[in-house]
């Protein structure tokens, strides 16, 4: 089971370590901090200045497969949230109706070309390997 955080930002929206869920709620009861929303996440505004400026560096990790996507945000102590999507799907089957629109597109705007001649029956002597030609 993974641990939930709750995202804290200083007075000038500056963003702090995250912190648990109980001590973000004492915080705002004993009025230390108010809360928002920010993205449809629940955040902590502290109302006074933090004890400590201390940042862990945190990383964030993308696995991008070809059925479902991974996400993890962790720090060397924790792991902070660990998302798996479903990939998008349908990408090779809209690429080929996109080009095959596309060449249809262009055939159709096609007015100043001539029609073809049927194979065998026009005039090939520019050519120099044509079967029809007179050299």
């Amino acid at each position: 089971m993974s641990h939930i955080f709750v995202p804290v930002v200083d007075q000038e929206h500056y963003p702090l370590m995250p912190t648990t869920p109980s001590r973000a709620r004492r915080w705002i009861r004993s009025g230390k901090a108010t809360s928002f929303w920010k993205g449809g996440f629940f955040c902590v505004r502290l109302n006074k200045q933090p004890s400590a400026r201390v940042q862990q560096p945190i990383a964030v990790g993308i696995d991008p497969g070809s059925k479902r996507e991974g996400i993890a945000v962790a720090s060397a102590s924790h792991t902070y949230a660990n998302i798996q999507a479903e990939a998008r799907t349908g990408v090779k089957e809209a690429e080929q109706d996109s080009t095959r629109m596309r060449r249809t597109r262009s055939r159709a705007r096609s007015g100043c070309r001539p029609p073809p001649e049927p194979a065998g029956t026009g005039n090939c002597a520019w050519r120099p390997f044509c079967a029809n030609s007179s050299r």
